[in-house]
């Protein structure tokens, strides 16, 4: 009996934490009962991260600052997603309860336990103390007066030098342009400017990241406040900027971002775009982003699919809100992959868990987009298409139908597509939402002499599909 005991502890500790019994997902079933007539071969193979952050993708994990979620309850879940990154705040009034002290110990068990599960963490500095000033909240609003940005700037420092070698990244406040905050970019500027000058005071290597702006349409407010910082020479502290896009559509936001990049441009050729969050609700929402539609878990999963394989063809990393639902007291918010019950615990995964999952296991920084591919369709659908190369090679494409707001219809329509610029051969069909792998010998493909491919009677939806040679993905 001893025995027996003894190798049922070592498997345990072999095999780490057991999670807790989730339930069984009812939308995650149909969506795998959904077929599509074409035979199934197997599943994507998804990996877990390695820790080194290659990786295009970060997950939110946001509000623990202000404890609307529990990074106990859900820690042992993330690093099935296979991200690299993950965005966390700060939370001074949390830090700093005692004027000149600060104690990090919540925030190095977030810190300490993403690094553990291979994941590189990312902190937003934002939102103000009390001990300070009564404008200076637990929002957006940014304070102005000397005191407080001094004391800010004492705070930012202690942080930055306390995880120095373990935070890749700070991003400088959380939607400056929310509310009132759009009517002051200069007030931006000057945060930007002296909290800029304080990470890199203290880190010389790490990255400083801007804004985590409301919206990329909001190029005015960009600009004035960018002005404000050149103003400052503090330019120089800014390796990217942040924008979150929320969008019913989530394709019709890439113009706005084009502009933007075009933008900063003009102030320094190395600030980089990074998507910092974006999401999508699994219900009808009645506070916070794409409120007031009637969403539901179908359509979650497409969205986050589709605003990642646009981030992706854009070449900007991204950033997913979020990995859990969130209590924030009057509400608990629905864009959690993971839906939570109000004791802040994991209830399952939603299809959203899943299809994350898909594209990080496909869209690796192996994988680079080949922007030259394009579809065309006879049937009068408008269909996005995005390349995949790898080492100057095309090795596949993602198809969907991009015209409207995610629906929560599951039907596929069978359609005629004509590819321009990609001649591919052994190839497989995958659902990127399901991860099934479909043998395609079944359809009809024309290869013509020019570069070209038609596909007849392929099956489309308004969520991402992958077009690609079988050696090009591991499925098992």
């Amino acid at each position: 009996m001893k025995s027996i005991l003894l190798l049922f502890a070592i498997l345990l500790v072999g095999y780490g934490p057991l999670h807790a019994q989730l339930r069984e997902s009812v939308t995650w079933t149909r969506l795998n009962c959904q077929g599509i007539n074409l035979p199934v071969i197997g599943r994507l193979q998804t990996v877990g991260p390695d820790g080194t952050g290659n990786s295009y993708w970060s997950i939110g994990c946001e509000t623990l600052d202000r404890d609307y979620s529990d990074f106990s309850k859900y820690k042992s879940y993330l690093k099935e997603l296979g991200v690299g990154y993950a965005r966390i705040q700060s939370g001074w009034a949390k830090t700093e309860k005692e004027k000149g002290k600060y104690d990090f110990r919540w925030l190095d068990v977030i810190v300490d336990g993403l690094l553990e599960e291979g994941i590189r963490p990312w902190i937003c500095l934002c939102y103000g103390n009390p001990l300070y000033a009564t404008e200076a909240d637990l929002n957006a609003r940014i304070f102005t007066d000397r005191s407080t940005m001094e004391a800010w700037t004492k705070y930012v420092r202690a942080t930055v030098r306390h995880y120095k070698g373990k935070v890749t990244m700070y991003e400088v406040w959380n939607e400056p342009d929310g509310g009132n905050g759009i009517k002051n970019p200069e007030h931006y500027g000057d945060l930007f400017a002296e909290t800029g000058k304080a990470i890199r005071k203290e880190d010389g290597n790490v990255l400083i990241a801007g804004f985590g702006i409301c919206s990329p349409a909001r190029t005015d407010y960009l600009k004035k406040a960018m002005d404000r910082i050149k103003e400052r020479n503090a330019v120089q502290y800014m390796d990217k900027v942040t924008f979150h896009a929320y969008w019913a559509n989530p394709d019709d936001v890439t113009p706005s971002i084009l502009n933007m990049q075009k933008l900063l441009k003009g102030y320094s050729p190395h600030i980089g775009l990074l998507q910092g969050e974006s999401g999508c609700p699994s219900q009808l929402e009645y506070g916070h982003a794409l409120k007031n539609k009637e969403w539901s878990e179908y359509q979650q999963v497409k969205w986050d699919l589709r605003r990642m394989i646009n981030d992706f063809s854009l070449g900007i990393p991204s950033s997913i809100f979020t990995f859990v639902d969130l209590n924030y007291g009057w509400m608990l918010q629905s864009f959690g992959m993971i839906r939570m019950n109000l004791k802040n615990e994991p209830i399952y995964k939603r299809p959203s868990f899943y299809g994350v999952q898909n594209m990080v296991s496909v869209l690796t920084t192996e994988t680079q987009p080949d922007n030259k591919i394009e579809a065309e369709c006879p049937n009068g659908k408008t269909v996005s298409c995005v390349g995949l190369q790898r080492k100057g090679r095309t090795i596949g494409y993602m198809l969907w139908f991009s015209d409207d707001v995610p629906t929560a219809n599951l039907d596929r329509q069978k359609v005629t597509v004509i590819i321009k610029g990609a001649n591919l051969h052994n190839i497989a069909y995958v659902d990127m939402v399901t991860g099934k792998v479909h043998d395609m010998s079944s359809l009809v493909v024309g290869r013509f002499p020019d570069n070209t491919m038609k596909l007849t009677n392929i099956p489309l939806w308004d969520a991402p599909i992958l077009i690609i040679e079988r050696d090009a993905i591991k499925f098992r």
